[in-house]
């Protein structure tokens, strides 16, 4: 059910945070908790406490920490066992051992969340929150169930979704009743879009997946790229009951399982766990990490230094695969990401262009374009245009390969209703040496041709110089509409014309020794001298004037 803490209109809560710009937020978020089975015998023989006593110290120390509860909280007098193979129930006065152990966000969108019925479902969610722990991904119809919780800690505000992938053995499903937030990513993302401009940090945690499996799914690793695409911060995963690779996506953190946590399990790998933990500061993500775990007797413990290591190995195996590493510490695993990357700004005459973030910072106009970011950090920025269609901002770019230093043609889509990059393309052009770009409509027919400025030779022209080449893009591909002529001789520089549809150079006249701004246009198969704009000798104020057109970068810290 959509909660707000400490705060009752989330307006004034977002005004609150802009005077407090070192707010700080601990979290940390466990995997399984079953409290009924062979976990029940162990309370029974021992206390309500007993299955959180080892790890209560670390829980409780953080601001916000999260679990999955794998079983209806109910008395047996409140709803019924509905007829599956495994149906489990927990008594309500276990709830206690969940509040000694600090936990205070419980996700009810899991595969056993319904056992005990509808009734128990709901009576579940009222029990929790009646403690103070506070529910996500449940609720008295599908509304509800996909509303996030809203909380306010510390000046930095949260979103916390929760959704089940698959329906449930034993159970009917009705979008008007109780249920949780069930397997309606369409949905769940046009949640997380409604609120991602107005809350600092957005969570989501899945209970999803092949029980069992090492590696996440084809539709789980959609799932977790979906969100993020959305404006989710952070993404949990739980149900295989065994550890699953860690992603970091467009500088955002996946964990596809955190596997068992409190549960009777007994093999190997469903006795190993983590326990998440990371600090939320001024809307990121800083020092994400791993505390290794092992449960025995129902009971999770800190591993010893030869668990923790093979926890550790098993762990970055399975992330390698996902371009993520993972670093071991005396006491925990930290994830070795990019949340912090450099800025590197992109001036332009008209304003302000950024990368290698990923969100944009203001709107786009014709008239005053403002602050973008692109992100990436394996490629270094020589230039960039875009032009705007269909509310989509298309960003052209030359980059170089920070690996080999490689040159490219790249296009950077930006969805101004979506507020997100979507996917880029790419194209090599090494042997070109690319050094600027231009988009302009050359031949009018409403799709934009891509001009750029090359240094090579050509099959009529065998000195290397600067010359024009113009592409034009369908889907991923690149491919050449005119290469490689002389355009009046040789050019210092060019830019485009919107205005008139034509292509300005910046040429020399060894004859006169001169410099002149000279315009060509389109004939259909190549580019025709039109006028001579303006001719001087000398080029300090032409040369000023004309490259006030091309873009400069600067790092900022």
């Amino acid at each position: 059910m959509a909660q707000v803490v400490n705060c009752t209109i989330i307006a004034l809560l977002l005004l609150s945070i802009s005077f407090n710009a070192y707010s700080q937020v601990s979290f940390c978020a466990v995997g399984d908790i079953l409290l009924d089975r062979g976990v029940r015998t162990m309370i029974e023989k021992n206390n309500v406490y007993y299955p959180f006593s080892n790890i209560a110290q670390y829980v409780k120390e953080k601001d916000l920490a999260l679990c999955n509860i794998e079983c209806p909280i109910v008395n047996t007098s409140e709803g019924a066992p509905i007829n599956k193979k495994y149906s489990f129930r927990a008594d309500t006065e276990y709830i206690q051992g969940l509040l000694y152990a600090g936990f205070n966000i419980a996700s009810v969108a899991n595969n056993h969340t319904m056992d005990y019925g509808k009734s128990g479902f709901v009576k579940t969610i009222e029990y929790l929150e009646k403690d103070s722990i506070w529910t996500v991904g449940g609720g008295m119809n599908q509304r509800e169930s996909f509303k996030p919780l809203l909380i306010e800690k510390n000046g930095e505000t949260f979103a916390v979704f929760a959704m089940l992938e698959f329906l449930l053995e034993g159970t009917v499903y009705n979008e008007d009743k109780p249920y949780p937030a069930l397997g309606n990513i369409e949905r769940l993302c046009q949640e997380i879009i409604k609120i991602q401009g107005d809350i600092d940090n957005i969570i989501v945690s899945f209970h999803w997946g092949k029980e069992g499996s090492f590696l996440p799914t084809s539709q789980q690793i959609d799932y977790a790229h979906r969100v993020i695409d959305a404006g989710a911060d952070l993404v949990l995963g739980h149900h295989p009951h065994v550890l699953q690779s860690v992603e970091t996506y467009k500088q955002k953190l996946i964990v596809y399982s955190l596997g068992n946590f409190i549960f009777d399990n007994i093999g190997l790998h469903q006795n190993q766990s983590v326990i998440f933990t990371c600090t939320f500061h001024n809307g990121h993500i800083i020092d994400p990490a791993f505390i290794p775990i092992q449960i025995q007797n129902c009971q999770p413990s800190i591993a010893n230094k030869n668990q923790g290591i093979r926890i550790f190995n098993h762990l970055s195996k399975l992330s390698k695969p996902f371009h993520t590493m993972l670093q071991m510490t005396d006491s925990s695993i930290k994830v070795l990401n990019t949340y912090e990357q450099p800025l590197k700004e992109l001036y332009k005459h008209n304003g302000t262009f950024c990368v290698y973030k990923d969100r944009l910072q203001a709107n786009i106009s014709d008239n005053q374009r403002n602050t973008f970011s692109i992100a990436d950090s394996l490629y270094h920025f020589i230039d960039a245009d875009l032009f705007i269609q269909d509310n989509i901002v298309y960003i052209y770019s030359i980059v170089k390969s920070q690996i080999d230093s490689s040159a490219y043609i790249a296009v950077f889509p930006y969805s101004l209703r979506r507020n997100e990059f979507l996917r880029p393309s790419i194209d090599s052009h090494k042997r070109l040496n690319p050094w600027k770009i231009k988009v302009l409509d050359i031949d009018n027919d409403g799709n934009e041709e891509i001009i750029v400025g090359v240094t090579t030779s050509t099959r009529y022209y065998s000195s290397t110089e600067n010359r024009i080449s113009v592409y034009n893009v369908d889907k991923d591909y690149f491919f050449p509409k005119w290469l490689g002529s002389k355009v009046g001789g040789s050019f210092i520089d060019f830019t485009v014309c919107r205005e008139t549809n034509r292509l300005l150079l910046l040429q020399t006249s060894e004859v006169s020794k001169t410099i002149k701004e000279v315009a060509y246009t389109w004939n259909g198969f190549g580019f025709d001298f039109d006028e001579i704009l303006h001719e001087s000798v000398g080029i300090t104020d032409k040369k000023l004037r004309f490259l006030q057109s091309r873009y400069t970068f600067k790092k900022v810290f």
